[in-house]
């Protein structure tokens, strides 16, 4: 199976106007979920899923407190994590004090081994790169009145389905309706669903 890639154009950091130059970027298929890589490498091996799952908590945890204490950790054939801090830029080292300097994410580097086995077959991509389809809010919210008529709560793939928008824009979306009072939500993560607000 091949990967497929697009050509997609930079933001134009002056936002002048000026058309930018395109860059190929890989079209993503989705996420493969981690609970799936665990099945597919169980069902290849003697360790069950539950062992990996232990072994990958464990790991998680040694490498959070590694990473804490100013150490970079090496992940086998994976790559090499290590800190990232925020603080204010200064010119002298003494208009700084420590409590102004705080851990803000992770920095990753892929192992060579990772880089040169990630090198394989390249497609162009028929369908281009996903975009949230341009409804407004009030098109949105029609369509969603419209659903619950016919149907007693919605999920955020029907939402998806409904509407076009992407996943992190519908789940946004399905959640700022419940701010607005327009629904409720029931369940967590892969089992939320959302239903009508009862009418004050």
């Amino acid at each position: 199976m091949a990967a497929t890639y697009d050509l997609r154009e930079n933001p134009n950091p002056k936002k002048d106007g000026k058309k930018q130059p395109l860059y190929a970027r890989i079209v993503s298929k989705g996420t493969i979920p981690s609970r799936e890589l665990l099945e597919e490498i169980s069902s290849g091996t003697t360790f069950t899923v539950a062992d990996l799952e232990g072994a990958i908590s464990a790991l998680a945890e040694k490498m959070a407190t590694h990473l804490k204490n100013g150490y970079n950790v090496e992940l086998g054939n994976i790559g090499y994590f290590s800190a990232k801090l925020k603080a204010r830029p200064v010119m002298e080292k003494d208009e700084i004090r420590s409590a102004s300097v705080e851990f803000d994410n992770v920095n990753f580097r892929a192992s060579a081994w990772l880089k040169k086995n990630t090198r394989g077959t390249l497609e162009r991509s028929n369908r281009g790169f996903q975009t949230s389809a341009k409804l407004n809010e009030e098109e949105r919210k029609d369509l969603l009145e419209k659903y619950l008529d016919e149907n007693t709560y919605i999920t955020r793939t029907d939402y998806t389905r409904l509407t076009g928008l992407l996943k992190n824009n519908a789940m946004k979306d399905l959640k700022e309706f419940v701010n607005q009072g327009v629904l409720v939500s029931s369940g967590r993560l892969n089992q939320m669903i959302f239903l009508r607000a009862p009418k004050k």
